[in-house]
């Protein structure tokens, strides 16, 4: 989801080696649980391009994409709540969400369960996606929220992630780091209880054990974000 020219994948090692070579004993230390404040801090800058308003308190940094998905999914799913996938999801995301006891819909409708709404990866935004989620949210009284999973830039997407207020970004670092496995959870302050969910993804992660993902992945990337 940032773009290229704002996270250079080439400079990594370079970062690496710097950091080693003046190495003090936060290095190897713990974060906060939530990620460098300091790195959440470069996303939340980052991410301004979809009008989000974000704070850093509004980021949680992951273990990857696959932990940021639980993570959520522990934190706004109840057994009964509905996800729906836009286009088949991968063996992972469904996973994830029926963990949480959640049911599974694939293009299908909104109905008074929707919970959450998932596009992911290459995904096309269909026409008219946040008119119609907010249309569903007036007819059945309840929130709903539209995660971005690993979404690539395009100008549909952004336009939908500008346009909708109840929206999570669930991203990591790509292919070129998969191995290194940090990603993070964006709620846009516009978001329907958007302090109230933070909250929640904090607790969700603590609860499922997550500590904080490795620090000296979380400086190296940071230092690659223009």
């Amino acid at each position: 989801m940032i773009e290229a020219t704002k996270f250079n994948v080439n400079r990594i090692d370079e970062a690496l080696s710097e950091l080693l070579e003046n190495e003090d004993s936060a290095v190897h230390g713990y974060t906060p649980a939530s990620g460098l404040p300091s790195l959440r801090a470069a996303l939340a800058d980052a991410l301004q391009q979809f009008d989000f308003q974000l704070a850093p308190e509004q980021i949680y940094v992951t273990c990857g994409s696959d932990a940021g998905r639980s993570i959520l999914a522990r934190a706004l799913l109840e057994e009964g709540d509905e996800v729906m996938f836009l286009y088949p999801p991968d063996a992972a995301q469904y996973d994830a969400m029926a963990a949480a006891g959640a049911s599974i819909v694939e293009n299908g409708v909104l109905t008074a369960h929707t919970r959450l709404v998932v596009l992911s990866d290459s995904d096309p935004v269909p026409y008219g996606l946040a008119e119609m989620l907010r249309a569903a949210e007036k007819e059945y009284g309840h929130d709903i929220y539209l995660l971005a999973d690993r979404l690539h830039a395009a100008p549909e997407t952004e336009a939908v992630l500008r346009d909708y207020d109840s929206c999570i970004v669930n991203e990591d670092f790509g292919e070129e780091l998969a191995g290194e496995c940090i990603g993070y959870l964006a709620v846009s302050m516009r978001a329907a209880q958007a302090d109230t969910l933070c909250a929640a993804i904090a607790g969700a992660a603590r609860a499922a054990g997550y500590v904080n993902p490795p620090s000296l992945m979380q400086r190296a990337i940071e230092a690659c974000i223009a």
